[in-house]
């Protein structure tokens, strides 16, 4: 098993406080006058992907609330920071981040390409990360002994859900519809290498960048022979997507699964044509059936108004994930090995279900294929929600392939 590499890397009088900043015996939390755990939460609060952004957000705030922004005996300060969905802004906020608000973790992270521009800062610098982008290289091939990902990586979600498109949808010939970057490609190619190892053909992949205005040009390329099409799409995207589907009339030409693509923030914006759809492959769905699922969805309504989508639980989770391991410490995340040493033995039964993380720092759990139907909340009236119909337990990030295999295979390409 690859293991990680260790790592490179009352008020006082003036002169004291300058002798202590020199030789660096003043933490970061006294730096800034304050005893505090200070936590940098990274989203995308601008452009397409701004809505699930704000789940992001949305989670995280909820976990701290009841939380009581305390954790290991002491306060706990949130600073949110753009990042824009792009790799240089993520980057330029992390450091941002550690090096003016002087937090001791970095946290969250929405779009795959922007993984490894914040890993790159947690690599420099020795802060840890807890990420959530899901570029599949961030816990495969580039490890980083300061950075884990509690949430998932993008083929996590496909290889299942290519088992599922043979064994149980029994696709024959599938045209799949990929968002062009590190997320999109992950997941649909996870699929596609699963869903042929069993036997099935793939009749076309049609890549699109994130913010596609316009798919009609892009339905019109599906292959007529096409008996199933799997669409992984992201942002304002999915909804364009779903627009077109039905106006255009290709709702009676194929069938469409989703494998990344009506999740619960989009739900309200689309029609009751999305009923019975497959809507995602995912690590959570709302319609879960535990009692830690039942009470954060309900905490979730009523703070918010809406149903959480994936984003506002793993959000949640990872505020779970990182409190677990900070009371274990006491408090002390200024001793950052002591730190990640207690996230790989966080266990948690989460929202989503059960959770751990691999040696290789990425979480091993549930993945839910769900469909959509329409349920009354006591809160929200009648909604729709996704409901899980087939459970894959305990997922790992190498599907059921030997890690050391697979990693010597190197990354999916598109």
């Amino acid at each position: 098993m690859k293991t990680r590499k260790k790592r490179t890397g009352s008020k006082g009088i003036i002169s004291f406080l300058f002798l202590a900043l020199v030789f660096g015996s003043l933490s970061p939390a006294m730096v800034a006058g304050e005893d505090e755990i200070r936590i940098g939460f990274l989203s995308v609060m601008t452009g397409p992907l701004a809505k699930p952004g704000e789940d992001l957000i949305n989670g995280f705030n909820l976990f701290w609330d009841q939380a009581g922004y305390k954790a290991g005996g002491r306060k706990v300060k949130i600073f949110y920071a753009d990042s824009a969905c792009n790799a240089d802004t993520a980057m330029a906020q992390t450091r941002r981040l550690i090096h003016s608000e002087k937090v001791h973790l970095v946290m969250g992270g929405l779009c795959g390409h922007e993984g490894p521009a914040i890993q790159q800062v947690s690599r420099e610098t020795g802060i840890p990360v807890l990420i959530s982008a899901g570029a599949d290289e961030l816990t495969k091939w580039n490890l980083v002994e300061t950075f884990v990902r509690p949430v998932a990586a993008a083929s996590q979600i496909g290889h299942p859900f290519g088992d599922y498109l043979y064994n149980e949808l029994k696709a024959k010939n599938v045209t799949f519809i990929g968002q062009d970057y590190a997320w999109g490609q992950g997941i649909t190619l996870g699929a596609v290498r699963t869903y042929k190892e069993l036997g099935g053909k793939v009749a076309k992949i049609l890549w699109t960048p994130i913010g596609t205005k316009d798919y009609g040009p892009v339905l019109a390329a599906i292959p007529t022979d096409t008996d199933y099409v799997v669409v992984t799409v992201v942002g304002a995207d999915r909804i364009r997507l779903f627009e077109a589907w039905f106006n255009f009339g290709y709702d009676r030409k194929y069938k469409i699964a989703g494998a990344y693509w009506l999740h619960a923030d989009a739900l309200p914006e689309v029609d009751d044509r999305a009923l019975g759809l497959i809507s995602q492959c995912n690590i959570y769905s709302a319609g879960i059936d535990t009692p830690e699922n039942k009470k954060f969805v309900r905490d979730f309504i009523k703070k918010y108004k809406m149903v959480p989508s994936w984003m506002a639980e793993f959000a949640y989770t990872m505020g779970l994930f990182s409190k677990s391991a900070i009371d274990a410490i006491g408090g002390k995340v200024e001793d950052r090995k002591a730190f990640l040493k207690e996230v790989y033995k966080v266990k948690i039964n989460a929202p989503r279900g059960p959770v751990s993380l691999d040696s290789y720092g990425n979480a091993i759990q549930n993945v839910y294929v769900s469909k959509i139907v329409k349920v009354k909340d006591p809160d929200l009236g009648d909604i729709k929600i996704n409901t899980p119909i087939k459970t894959y337990k305990a997922v790992s990030q190498f599907w059921k392939y030997d890690p050391k295999k697979f990693l010597a295979e190197g990354p999916y390409k598109r």
